[in-house]
């Protein structure tokens, strides 16, 4: 366990929190963000698990579906991002025209991208990890 610590304190890691109402997605979304060198730190299913593991995880970045069980994920986004320590937020759903460009400014994320679209592409950069 120590190895891996030291490993971590040497490498920085972006940690992420998975925000999804489908747990089959957030299994998927981890083993892809790991595979690219991510540590996932968290899941939640609605908004406001979402909001209390933000706080108590602190995570570098969140994936966040845009519709979500009880609140949507564009003022989740704005909820989260006006934290003191604001997470970088990447917007996803399944249907590809979700994300209008005004709505999305406003949200405070990073972006948005089709979860079809997520194993084809770079998430480092949309994230924060280090190349």
């Amino acid at each position: 366990m120590a190895r891996a610590d030291a490993w971590h304190d040497a490498v920085a890691v972006t940690t992420v929190l998975i925000v999804d109402d489908d747990a089959a997605f957030r299994r998927l979304a981890g083993e892809l963000l790991e595979d690219l060198g991510f540590l996932v730190v968290g899941e939640a299913g609605d908004g406001q698990q979402a909001i209390a593991e933000a706080a108590r995880l602190r995570p570098d970045a969140v994936l966040l579906d845009v519709h979500m069980p009880d609140t949507d994920g564009f003022s989740l986004a704005r909820q989260l991002t006006r934290r003191q320590r604001t997470p970088r937020v990447l917007l996803t759903s399944t249907d590809a025209s979700a994300g209008p460009t005004a709505t999305l400014e406003s949200s405070g994320a990073v972006g948005f991208l089709a979860k079809h679209a997520l194993a084809v592409t770079d998430l480092r950069p949309l994230l924060g990890a280090a190349p």
